[in-house]
């Protein structure tokens, strides 16, 4: 046994031995520097030897080929070479899909909106303002950041958004369905929604959008919460305004340059930030809206007339960057307390929902409702029910810290 393996060590070491001899020869050259290793990297088309394998750049230039996703140039089998013409999207769309909805979002002008049809689903986009130039964005008062800033706002502007949301009526009846097993106190503020966004789908959406809805109940209500769970089942994101804090209406329609409070309105910067042209702009407190400013209207709620309709929402001026917006997509609903406080011109182009004050019956069947949901103990059914009967828990607000309370307490990790 000892000879056999001398014998194979001795073979293998003269195969190595030839097969160095042969790499030496093959050179040509006499020089006893060591062969250049083969590299596993496809050479440039042109025979550039001198490519940098690591310069994956360079060779995407080479191909035609500008931006790739990151999968492209991962987990490509065993081949050799790469392949630069590997295609990834997230939504499982084709070069010529994503062409073409490319050049859909390229002619989509102000005041008209266009939907481009992919496998993914029909998708409209919305061009907030007009066209930009550079003379336009480059344009208005202000200097270092501040004019940084509103160059910036406005090239983010001029970029179109999307329209999105449920966009069939079962879908929508999904929503409302799924709210009032939540929310049964705010039956009348369902209905309507239901009624508004299906007169929408007959008029030719296919995102989701209602009227301006008006919804007046005492404090402590769950008005605000309401309002949450319509955004999380819809999918569309918040702006969100409070009349009580605002002291002018800046947040509406921006401040000018010319003013030290000069700031984008909350409207222009939530469409900005979330690309989507029909959030929920939610305007709690609005019979407590004031306006300290110099020169201010007498009633500053009345700052909510052009966005409240079509015709005149599709033109609002936002003096921070001094162009027009079309928002005439926003799903507004208003919150307040006391309806004698809202202007009637603001009434009038809302549908006014009021919510009366709740029973203790009715406390008692949100509050099962919820401990079910919470999967809280069945006994704590018994002991809020009696402290609605007997006025301790006159609110949602109140009854929902209670709820807060008790999971809390469940979730606590005992000590041993």
């Amino acid at each position: 046994m000892m000879v056999n393996m001398t014998k194979i060590a001795k073979n293998q070491k003269m195969l190595r031995s030839g097969s160095d001899d042969e790499a030496n020869d093959a050179s040509g050259d006499g020089n006893d520097a060591a062969p250049k290793p083969a590299s596993n990297f496809k050479p440039r088309p042109y025979g550039d030897e001198d490519f940098d394998p690591l310069d994956l750049a360079n060779a995407l230039t080479d191909y035609e080929q500008e931006d790739l996703h990151p999968s492209a140039l991962a987990d490509q089998g065993d081949e050799e070479s790469l392949n630069p013409w590997r295609w990834f999207h997230p939504d499982g769309l084709s070069l010529e899909d994503v062409d073409r909805q490319d050049r859909a979002i390229s002619t989509v002008q102000m005041g008209k909106p266009r939907t481009v049809f992919l496998p993914s689903g029909p998708t409209t986009y919305l061009r907030l303002t007009d066209p930009l130039t550079k003379d336009t964005i480059s344009a208005g008062g202000g200097e270092g950041a501040e004019h940084q800033q509103r160059a910036r706002l406005k090239v983010e502007a001029d970029t179109p958004v999307k329209l999105i949301g449920p966009a069939t009526e079962h879908a929508i009846d999904e929503v409302i369905s799924s709210l009032f097993a939540r929310a049964p106190a705010f039956a009348a503020f369902l209905q309507a929604l239901r009624d508004s966004s299906h007169l929408a789908l007959m008029r030719g959406a296919n995102y989701f959008h209602f009227r301006p809805l008006l919804i007046v109940s005492p404090p402590g209500m769950g008005k605000s919460t309401i309002v949450r769970l319509l955004a999380e089942a819809t999918g569309l994101p918040i702006i969100h305004l409070d009349g009580s804090t605002m002291m002018t209406t800046v947040d509406l329609t921006g401040g000018d340059s010319v003013f030290r409070s000069s700031r984008p309105s909350a409207i222009l910067q939530g469409l900005i930030q979330h690309g989507v042209g029909n959030p929920i702009a939610a305007f709690d407190e609005i019979d407590k809206l004031a306006d300290v400013s110099r020169g201010a209207r007498e009633n500053p709620a009345e700052s909510l007339l052009p966005f409240l309709e079509p015709r005149t929402a599709s033109r609002v001026r936002e003096h921070f960057l001094q162009i027009d917006l079309d928002l005439r997509f926003l799903n507004w609903v208003l919150l307040g307390n006391d309806l004698d406080k809202v202007p009637r011109t603001v009434r009038d182009r809302c549908k006014v929902i009021q919510i009366p004050p709740l029973t203790p019956k009715d406390l008692a069947a949100v509050a099962e409702t919820e401990v079910l949901r919470r999967h809280l103990e069945p006994e704590l059914i018994a002991e809020l029910t009696r402290a609605c009967a007997k006025g301790q828990i006159k609110s949602l607000r109140k009854l929902n810290k209670a709820l807060d309370a008790a999971e809390a307490t469940l979730r606590r990790p005992r000590l041993h």
